[in-house]
């Protein structure tokens, strides 16, 4: 068995920091609501034996993992995020996948310093940390998908099938975790064009060009067989996620041929017309939006989160483009980050700052170029005694180092605060598991109704319409404000019911009653023996009381 090297021991360490770090205190923040809405409905699908992919639920990877985790038992906030950690945590292996074979400086490929920094980036950027502890797709994708292009130019620049095949499940795996995998493909594709007409941008003409495109089609004309086999792969691997659970009987070809249906053409259809279709075809959905706020907003939480990172991507790419070598590989992750800034935005319904992972992914590669630069700057100039340059790299590289640790202690594991960038307005803050260990304490060991809903905000005429997305319009304003509270009211076991005023409450009334601020007091008159809570769903104004039995 080969001994890893130094630059493979180096990425090995960082990856064990990186996935401790992903996994110190990862259930001590509450459930988003987006990630309150996920747990829910996997909970939800184990309930009723049925999950069918649905587009306004996302994509079905952490449904299909997160059913395989919560069937065990294991639905913790901290379980229900390992998955997402795992998959953050392990990241920075991918900076192997981009490594040189050789030592030669005109190979495309990056260098040992280079390799190392980009693990240290997908380690430690604070956006990639951040995410990699929320139950969220966006990391899955943007991690499935860094690694999908690991492996293609690996399996590009050494003739390597099995990399081939690896980079066609990990594309696989991209398009299980979100609808944004659109955008990463969009990217892609304008990444690879900007990369191709390089060389007739330099002035080498357009024979150049030509040149470089035939190259590209004899060698794609060359594999074709075994890019067959791995689009193959990719086709299995997303089938085996969209696949519809609890509908397939094997002794009923007839359901086999039905669920095959719905998770290959019937999640397109679907995907095209709530994705696509439907964000134009008012009143289903309006979310037609203006660019610019939704691409400042991204840039701003970029600068805010991760300052260092987007400089140091700005000048590596710069560096490289200008300094004689321009590596295809540095420039192509340097146009899909750029590229993700304008696409993202545009895929997306709301301004989040999630939005900022699928830019930082691809920017941590001539980010690392850029660092590894910084610290052999540095080297070199320890080595002539150049006091000045050794001052002015140790500043830089200090500053990196600063900003990332305040970023991390600040907003990564303190408590969320309404003025951070990265968690969002629906996170809930650290007091909220107060209430919640209340209402967890009141409904154990209860059978029946534990938790009754008062109020028309809250109120669903029947509960069954929440098992699974999409919820019908009626109820969709009360699913939304009960979140993140209706997920651990589920993870409870208990069992609910809503009324639309305090007069319609009964006489007696289950252990836990939860209200909103304007019938409190009607409420609170028609309780005796109950201790409220107030509990703030998000970081601004979604406030909700809770009465528990004492």
């Amino acid at each position: 068995m080969r001994r890893l090297d130094r630059v493979e021991r180096a990425v090995v360490a960082l990856t064990a920091l990186a996935v401790l770090a992903r996994l110190v205190g990862i259930g001590a923040r509450p459930f988003h609501w987006d990630e309150a809405r996920v747990g829910y409905w996997t909970l939800r699908s184990l309930e009723t034996g049925v999950y069918e992919y649905r587009p306004v639920a996302g994509g079905p990877f952490l449904y299909v993992v997160g059913r395989q985790l919560f069937a065990l038992g294991l639905t913790s906030d901290a379980a229900a995020r390992l998955p997402v950690a795992l998959i953050g945590g392990l990241l920075p292996l991918a900076a192997l996948l981009f490594r040189r074979a050789t030592d030669r400086e005109s190979h495309g490929g990056l260098s040992g310093t280079e390799s190392v920094a980009l693990a240290g980036l997908l380690a430690f950027a604070p956006p990639l940390l951040y995410y990699s502890r929320v139950l969220r797709g966006d990391l899955p994708l943007a991690a499935f998908s860094l690694a999908a292009v690991g492996f293609a130019w690996r399996a590009w620049d050494r003739d390597s099938h099995r990399s081939l095949y690896a980079a066609a499940a990990a594309v696989g795996l991209a398009l299980t975790t979100s609808g944004f995998v659109v955008a990463v493909l969009g990217c892609w594709l304008l990444a690879a064009v900007l990369t191709l007409d390089e060389a007739r941008v330099r002035g080498e003409g357009s024979g150049a060009l030509r040149e470089r495109v035939r190259s590209v089609a004899d060698r794609i004309a060359s594999g074709s067989v075994a890019l067959l086999r791995a689009a193959a792969i990719t086709v299995v691997v997303t089938i085996a996620f969209y696949l519809p659970r609890g509908r397939i009987d094997l002794g009923d070809p007839a359901t086999l041929l039905t669920a095959l249906e719905a998770g290959t053409v019937g999640a397109g259809k679907r995907f095209l017309s709530v994705r696509v279709l439907g964000r134009h075809a008012p009143p289903t959905y309006t979310n037609d939006h203006a660019l610019l706020p939704f691409v400042a907003g991204t840039a701003e939480v970029l600068l805010a989160a991760a300052l260092p990172v987007v400089a140091l991507a700005v000048w590596g790419f710069f560096r490289e483009r200008y300094a004689g070598r321009s590596r295809p590989l540095v420039n192509f992750a340097a146009y899909w980050a750029g590229a993700g800034l304008l696409l993202f935005p545009v895929a997306s319904e709301v301004n989040e700052p999630w939005l900022a992972v699928h830019v930082l992914a691809p920017a941590t590669i001539p980010a690392a170029v850029g660092l590894a630069a910084l610290w052999r700057t540095a080297a070199e100039s320890v080595t002539v005694g150049d006091a000045a340059r050794v001052a002015a790299a140790l500043l830089l590289l200090s500053a990196v180092g600063v900003h990332s640790g305040a970023v991390i202690a600040g907003e990564v594991y303190d408590d969320p605060a309404a003025g951070d960038a990265l968690p969002g307005g629906a996170q809930p803050g650290a007091e909220y598991r107060t209430g919640l260990s209340a209402i967890e304490g009141a409904v154990a060991g209860s059978d029946g109704t534990n938790v009754l809903y008062v109020g028309e905000s809250l109120t669903v005429d029947d509960e069954t319409v929440l098992d699974q997305p999409p919820v019908p319009e009626r109820a969709r304003d009360a699913f939304s404000t009960r979140l993140p509270l209706s997920w651990y009211v589920e993870r409870a076991g208990a069992g609910t019911e809503s009324v639309a005023s305090p007069s319609a409450m009964s006489a007696s009334a289950p252990p836990v009653v939860v209200t909103t601020s304007e019938h409190r007091l009607a409420v609170d008159d028609r309780l005796s023996g109950y201790e409220s809570y107030t509990i703030e769903q998000g970081l601004t104004n979604r406030r909700l009381i809770v009465f528990v039995a004492a």
